[in-house]
């Protein structure tokens, strides 16, 4: 967004240069930049050719500036294309090396490990969330949300695909507690962009009986409704 201001306010101030040089130096009869007519001819004929070579060069700029903002910007018949950025904003990247530290203080910190697998995942660091998840089954054993989120970090990490260690992590989440958030969202996700609305819609009213775990009720409530939709399309 920082980028498309500074573009727009840049090409701005351009086209009002172009307009200024087009007022001044070709010169607006009763113009008020030339005292008479006599000095107004004068100087008009003294800068034709420079004046005439200047705005050319600032409206050919403002028509390369405005073509490398669009490529740069603009390339909207390119969005069937795109690919997730695999540059970890910096200041994830200060929140994943913070998550790390502490970590490394509390190892025995359930709280610490979680907090560590989560900004990880929000980083795309899916390799590193499952380790951290793993220490934490090493330390408290079976715990229905730990299996949910290495559940969703496998999936990911795997590029979106439900493989037998997903399924049984899943599996282990419901067995522990039928309603586990992270669990029931990959499913109802999975089933959802797999275009089986029906199975997507079981899986978040399921989660909506989940009174142990915070989360978006209305997010959920807005999905249901958005696959009831697809069904009745």
């Amino acid at each position: 967004m920082t980028i498309l201001l500074i573009s727009i306010v840049i090409i701005c101030i351009l086209l009002l240069m172009t307009l200024f040089g087009h007022h001044t130096l070709y010169g607006i009869k009763h113009t008020s930049f030339f005292s008479n007519d006599n000095e107004f001819d004068s100087n008009r004929i003294k800068c034709k050719g420079s004046c005439f070579v200047f705005v050319v060069l600032l409206n050919i700029t403002v028509v390369v500036s405005i073509l490398i903002t669009y490529s740069y910007l603009g390339r909207y018949k390119d969005i069937d294309f795109a690919r997730a950025d695999t540059n970890v904003d910096y200041l994830l990247a200060a929140e994943i090396n913070r998550a790390r530290k502490q970590a490394d203080e509390y190892p025995n910190d359930k709280s610490m490990l979680m907090s560590l697998a989560r900004v990880s995942m929000d980083g795309g660091l899916y390799l590193e969330a499952v380790e951290a998840l793993d220490e934490l089954l090493e330390y408290m054993g079976d715990d229905a949300e730990v299996f949910g989120l290495k559940a969703t970090a496998l999936y990911y990490k795997n590029n979106r695909s439900m493989t037998g260690e997903v399924k049984l992590l899943t599996e282990s989440a419901l067995a522990l507690y039928q309603h586990e958030f992270n669990a029931r969202v990959l499913l109802a996700n999975d089933a959802y962009i797999n275009h089986d609305y029906q199975a997507a819609i079981n899986h978040w009213q399921n989660l909506l009986n989940n009174t142990k775990q915070s989360f978006n009720r209305s997010a959920i409530e807005f999905a249901i409704n958005n696959a009831q939709n697809n069904i009745s399309r």
